[in-house]
This record gives C-alpha cells, structure tokens and sequence, in this order.
C-alpha cells in the first residue's frame, strides 16, 4: 500500500517536468454512506463532511493525472441481531490516482474522473481497529474558470472499496464485542463536493 502511495507520487512529480497545466484545488463536502448488514449485526456508517485536495498535472490536451486525498470522520452505529445498540467515532481516508477528462477548454469545463487506490478505516476509540482496502472512484464534474489561473470546481463521485480475500471486517465496538461481515464492496461512499482550483502558470 505504501509503494502505491509513493509510486503516485513519484509519476506525478516526474510528469510535473512536461506538464502543460498543473492544478491544485482543496475540497470540501458532504458524504453519503450507508449500511452493511452481517450474519451477527448491522453497521450503519452516518453521513459526515469530508475535506482533502486534489494534484491534477495535465499530460495531453485535455487529459489530466490526478493524485487525491479525502477524508471524512464518521459516527458508526452497529445495531447487533440481539438489537443491542452501539456507537463509535471513526475515520475513513481515500488516497486515490487516475485520470481526469475534460471535455473542453472553456470557461466551463465538464470533465469524467477514474481513479484507483487505497481506502483506510480506522476507530478513534478504543478499538484496534485499522483496515486498508482496495478502492475504485468514478466521479463526473465541472470546472468553472473566472480567470487563467483561479477556478471553482463542483464533483460528485462514488467510492466503493473492495474486499478480494474474503476476510470482512472485524470490528470491535465497546465491551469487546466484534462482528465478521463478508461481502464484495463492503460500502459505497457517495460524495458530493466543491473547491478552488489554484493553476500553476505554465
């Protein structure tokens, strides 16, 4: 997971040599997540805002490399098939490189996003939990530039991790307790969210 990381960044710091146009935009949101049922419980993850930032390094005319960072802190009940109610503070981070497409060069600037990388979920509280998955994002957008160089971009995206080994989740909430979900996409995480594009001269 880390060489993923570290081989994204270095293919962005290499194109950054060549590049045509080089963005950066902090972003802000909202996420839409969701429930997973299990054989011994149900997770509710609780919608929460999201912050994070986006490299976007353009390598042909239209088409950008994008390296991106998302984070959210999200409260997770867990309703077990006893109907005993639990709740933990938690976090979710999405470390994520691709593609972006614009389709034009105008002020407006509708665009397609494909992305790969790493979902991470972790519990704040007393629970060891920590858990990194494989990850896909799909997302459509539009850039609205008000100069050459300073822009707002809107999004709206999907996250859905993957788990290939069958092994679920194993989380421990209060008392010790824990619960095993097995399942392909253990959660989608729908994503809508903003931010300033900064571009770099050329």
């Amino acid at each position: 997971m880390k060489k993923f990381i570290l081989l994204a960044i270095a293919s962005i710091l290499t194109n950054l040599v060549s590049a045509q146009r080089v963005e950066v935009t902090p972003t802000f949101g909202y996420t839409f997540s969701g429930t997973v049922k299990g054989y011994y419980g149900t997770y509710d993850v609780q919608n929460a805002m999201l912050y994070g930032a986006k490299l976007d390094v353009e390598f042909i005319d239209l088409t950008y490399f994008e390296l991106s960072y998302r984070r959210n802190d999200p409260t997770l009940e867990y309703i077990t098939s006893s109907l005993d109610y639990k709740e933990a503070n938690t976090g979710t981070a999405h470390y994520m490189a691709g593609v972006l497409r614009e389709l034009n060069n105008g002020t407006f600037r509708p665009y397609g996003v494909i992305n790969l990388g790493l979902t991470r979920y972790w519990d704040k509280g007393d629970s060891d939990f920590r858990k990194w998955f494989f990850s896909t994002e799909f997302a459509i957008g539009t850039k609205i530039f008000i100069t050459d160089y300073l822009g707002f971009r809107f999004q709206a995206s999907v996250t859905t991790p993957w788990d290939f080994d069958g092994g679920g989740i194993y989380w421990g909430i209060g008392g010790g307790s824990s619960a095993n979900l097995t399942f392909g996409v253990p959660i989608a995480h729908w994503d809508l969210s903003g931010g300033i594009i900064i571009s770099l001269p050329d």
